[in-house]
């Protein structure tokens, strides 16, 4: 388990997350711009797990999950701590999703379809499994929806196997799953739990405004 996060240090966090709780825009340029203080990667994971729990609140998917599930591994491996099969399983599931969501308005898969598969599988995946560091990709699991996303460029019966995956669902559960899993492994506060739920109801407070309008 990490230790447990100084006072000052999660003084720091409460006031940062408190300026822009909805912004997800700007936490993602101040995680990516924030260092870890003392030395302590923590307050920069806490920030990144966040943002990734206000993602899935509101529904959304998306590549940034996969930017901040690497960012965290980054961190992990800095730290020599263990990467969670419940991460590897996250990140296959939803970067399987971020692809899949586009077949059904591509019917001829050259277009937003074929532009996810090389953007994220022969692009993303690819590099992290040539850099060898990442736990991440290195699954046969991974390497089997590979195969399958880039058959099914070619492959119109593969495509509709794939069109009727539930993969916006399985996301959404190995996503839930992998943050249940790091909450308990780092020990997360109580304060921590009410800040995280304060910014998750000022966040769908926000969602709701933006809907009424």
């Amino acid at each position: 388990m990490d230790g447990e996060m100084d006072p000052d240090m999660f003084q720091w966090l409460m006031e940062f997350l408190l300026q822009e709780p909805v912004d997800l825009m700007l936490m993602k340029k101040r995680i990516e711009s924030a260092p870890p203080l003392d030395g302590n990667p923590r307050p920069k994971k806490i920030l990144l797990l966040l943002s990734i729990h206000f993602k899935v609140s509101s529904g959304n998917i998306s590549e940034e999950i996969l930017d901040h599930l690497e960012m965290i591994e980054r961190l992990d491996r800095s730290q020599c701590l263990r990467i969670t099969d419940s991460m590897i399983r996250a990140y296959c599931a939803v970067a399987l999703e971020c692809t899949a969501k586009y077949l059904p308005g591509d019917l001829q898969r050259n277009g937003k379809y074929l532009e996810a598969v090389n953007r994220i599988w022969k692009g993303r995946i690819e590099n992290l499994e040539k850099s060898k560091e990442s736990k991440l990709v290195t699954t046969e699991e991974l390497r089997g929806r590979r195969r399958q996303v880039e058959a099914a460029v070619e492959d119109e019966e593969v495509a509709n196997v794939l069109i009727g995956t539930s993969t916006y669902l399985d996301a959404m559960i190995m996503i839930r799953a992998y943050l249940r899993e790091i909450k308990a492994l780092m020990g997360i506060s109580s304060l921590e739990r009410e800040c995280e739920s304060f910014l998750s109801r000022n966040y769908m407070a926000g969602i709701r405004v933006i809907e009424a309008d």
